[in-house]
């Protein structure tokens, strides 16, 4: 069955009506998928800075890849934190951070940890994309319960 549903023009702004969300709730599982894909696209900059020196052909954080956008440093922990108030404020529910890494040492995983944790102490969900990890790095961001790590794992670390 195809069904259409259009959000509302404000979006997160305004009151939905039952009806949308039965509309929405009952849309197949792949058709679910591409509306939020399609709204995540209208909002947030898919391509990212390459800072990574690996020559992984599918991913944009590569040098090798040219995005358009330049490498930034780390934010500072209170930037990030004013960041995930912002976004709180306009209905989120999920904060999401991100770096290009080939092996961070684990002193600079330290801020992300406090940014997970005070983020977190908010009252929202965490997630994060680190690059490539070594497993006791993946397993001491695990800890702090995030509800979504993606990073590499090296298999022979």
């Amino acid at each position: 069955m195809n069904q259409t549903l259009s959000m509302p023009d404000t979006a997160m702004k305004q009151r939905w009506r039952v009806a949308d969300i039965v509309a929405l709730y009952e849309l197949p599982f792949n058709d679910l998928l591409y509306r939020a894909q399609t709204v995540q696209r209208e909002h947030f900059d898919p391509n990212a800075a390459g800072g990574c020196k690996e020559d992984c052909a599918y991913c944009p954080q590569s040098v090798h890849h040219d995005t358009g956008l330049k490498a930034d440093k780390l934010m500072e922990v209170d930037a990030v934190l004013k960041a995930a108030e912002i976004e709180k404020a306009n209905g989120a529910t999920r904060f999401c951070m991100g770096a290009a890494w080939r092996n961070p040492k684990d002193r600079h995983l330290e801020p992300i940890k406090d940014m997970i944790r005070s983020v977190k102490a908010m009252g929202l969900e965490t997630c994060v994309t680190l690059g490539m990890l070594e497993t006791h790095q993946a397993q001491g961001l695990r800890e702090l319960k995030s509800e979504v790590v993606y990073g590499v794992v090296e298999a022979g670390n």
